[in-house]
């Protein structure tokens, strides 16, 4: 037998991590310090664990009517609108997505195909430069160049009953929407008044005007960087001048108890308010009522049900009026382009967006544009996301026709939307679905980031005509792939269990893409409900049991050491009352752990009464 000369006290690996002792399969490492271990009356244990065990979520969308282990994720309603990347964080809507094109998803419980456009007059009836909306007397206005055109119907084939040239030669370059008449701003700076019957009146000179609308009744004229009331035959009177010679004013729209106008330089816009005496002959001077973040020029303001929403060159901002005529600005609802346009009807508003992008490359016999179309968005004012002013939105009507233009102008007329092109068409809502449109739901990770397992979906819809739906998946970085084409039929309202095979993926996105039904073309799939389930590939990982021997004498290897068995306790304890991450070494193997649990068996008194001797069992589990 040896002789004791130090303690045990040597490192039990080195600086690479690499077991260096010598000692034999009883000795285990403990945070760099050699331990014995009890190998007798089965003791020690190895066993595994599962990595994964439950999903991080917060709320309860998960009832427990599934097997154990199997995670699934639904959506039955997406009347909140685009814009949300991430469909199961814990601050997300479940009635939310991520994107859409020629998909109505406003009525609950379902989303439908959107009404097509057609061309007013046809396709051969197309205009040079801006093209401008109005109403007049029940009838639709078209303004562009210098002609006013007046429909009565809207068709394919319509022609306008009346045209009028007010000031030939000199184009119209902006209009007072709507009216008894047709007020419009030549770029002569004359403005003219125009009857629904085509007589055209001289109204006012104004060589310096850009804009114009009327506003609770008053003719409000931005000539260069002066405010003006231009609404007598008189000479206009000057509401307010701006000090900066290069301000110019954009837009005007009636608030509550004031007018707010638009106007800015460079890249710097704000909101003026002007208040009427309430006599009615005078204004007060204009008050800064909003200032635009800094890069946001302002194109058009509007409003509609209390609330004020501007369009600028890279989104919308919705506003809420104060009790001092101040506004308060919301989030950003952002377009590729300009917002030049508003229109309120129920609890919608649409406006225009020049440029929306289809994001699709065909996967079968769907039919979607190839690139770039101008058409509408829409806002539902019953239906908020982030706050109190950001409302749900989502991509609406478009036409295939033009690319590369801007949408200038949008009327409700018949009960029908109609939009405008600069340098295009008018195109006015259709009787007829798109033939194709897309959802995109968004990315989900079922609320953990590690490997599932894809099992299966499925699909339901009201029963209907004989149209399509197209189920695609996007797994991890991979583009779309078609995984299901179904028929959806007047004989049946929900798909099989669609089976995915096991595809191991992190996160996942899910496209729906509906055609239109091939025996009439009014009607389309409405779906209601799409169900994905998965299981978690949870791999494995060890729980150990060790039992170490905590005494004042030891011997490994034939040799005996002498220990404190004190201080090797309360260095045992620190390892499961810290909940620190330590290294475990057996068999000459190392793995990251953590002390989940212990149970102390103490046995004697150590020499000299110092302290209790025994076996210390520490439960492990390993890191991974």
């Amino acid at each position: 037998m040896g002789e004791i000369t130090v303690g045990l006290d040597q490192p039990y690996y080195g600086a690479s991590g690499a077991v260096s002792s010598s000692f034999g399969k009883n000795v285990v490492g403990l945070n760099g310090r050699a331990f014995l271990v009890d190998s007798t009356g089965g003791r020690y244990n190895r066993r595994s664990i599962p990595v994964v065990q439950q999903r991080n979520t917060s709320d309860q969308r998960d009832i427990l009517l599934l097997p154990q282990d199997i995670w699934r994720q639904s959506i039955s309603s997406w009347h909140y609108g685009a814009g949300q990347a991430n469909q199961d964080r814990d601050e997300a809507f479940p009635e939310r997505f991520l994107d859409s094109f020629g998909v109505d998803p406003w009525t609950r419980y379902q989303i439908s195909l959107l009404p097509a456009t057609e061309q007013l007059g046809g396709s051969s009836v197309t205009y040079t430069g801006d093209v401008f909306l109005t109403l007049c007397d029940d009838k639709l206005v078209v303004v562009n160049d210098d002609d006013v055109y007046i429909y009565t119907t809207l068709s394919d084939t319509a022609t306008p009953t009346t045209t009028a040239t007010p000031d030939s030669g000199n184009a119209i370059i902006d209009i007072a929407k709507e009216g008894y008449v047709i007020t419009t701003l030549h770029a002569d700076g004359k403005i003219y008044k125009t009857t629904s019957a085509g007589t055209s009146t001289l109204f006012q000179t104004l060589s310096g005007a850009t804009s114009l609308e009327y506003v609770k009744d008053y003719l409000i004229v931005g000539d260069a960087n002066v405010l003006k009331d231009a609404t007598g035959s008189g000479t206009p009177t000057t509401i307010y001048t701006h000090p900066d010679t290069n301000y110019r004013w954009v837009d005007y729209t009636p608030g509550q108890s004031a007018i707010y106008a638009l106007g800015g330089i460079g890249n710097r816009y704000q909101v003026h308010r002007i208040t009427i005496q309430e006599d009615g002959t005078a204004f007060s001077t204009a008050i800064v009522a909003a200032t635009l973040p800094d890069g946001e020029v302002g194109y058009s303001i509007g409003e509609y049900l209390g609330f004020i929403f501007i369009g600028t060159n890279n989104g919308i901002r919705m506003a809420s009026m104060n009790s001092d005529g101040s506004l308060t600005l919301g989030p950003k609802i952002p377009t590729a382009q300009p917002v030049h346009c508003f229109e309120g009807e129920d609890r919608f508003v649409w406006y225009g967006n020049s440029d929306i992008d289809p994001k699709y490359a065909a996967l079968g016999n769907e039919v979607l544009p190839t690139g770039v179309v101008c058409g509408l968005g829409r806002m539902d004012l019953t239906e908020f996301t982030v706050g109190s002013l950001s409302p749900a939105y989502a991509n609406d009507l478009f036409t295939s026709n033009e690319t590369g233009k801007v949408v200038k102008s949008v009327m409700t007329f018949s009960d029908k939307r109609v939009f405008s092109v600069n340098g295009g068409g008018v195109y006015f809502e259709s009787t007829n679905k798109v033939p194709s449109g897309w959802l995109t739901q968004g990315k989900m990770s079922f609320s953990v980031e590690d490997l599932k397992a894809a099992l299966y979906m499925q699909a339901n819809w009201e029963p209907g005509c004989q149209g399509k739906l197209y189920l695609d998946i996007a797994f991890d970085t991979a583009g779309f792939a078609r995984y299901a084409t179904l028929d959806v039929l007047s004989t049946n309202n929900r798909s099989d269990n669609l089976a995915l095979r096991g595809t191991q993926f992190s996160v996942l996105d899910l496209r729906f893409v509906l055609d239109r039904c091939s025996t009439d073309a009014t009607d389309g799939p409405q779906i209601t409900r799409w169900e994905f389930r998965s299981s978690p590939i949870k791999g494995s990982a060890s729980r150990w049991e060790v039992p170490i021997m905590n005494y004042e004498e030891i011997e490994i290897d034939g040799v005996k050491y002498t220990r404190d068995p004190t201080a090797e306790l309360e260095f045992l304890m620190n390892l499961v009352e810290s909940g620190t991450v330590f290294t475990y070494q057996e068999s000459g193997r190392s793995y990251q752990v953590h002390a989940r649990d212990f149970i102390w068996q103490p046995e004697k008194l150590s020499a000299g009464n110092k302290g209790w001797e025994g076996t210390y069992t520490m439960v492990l589990e390993e890191v991974r």
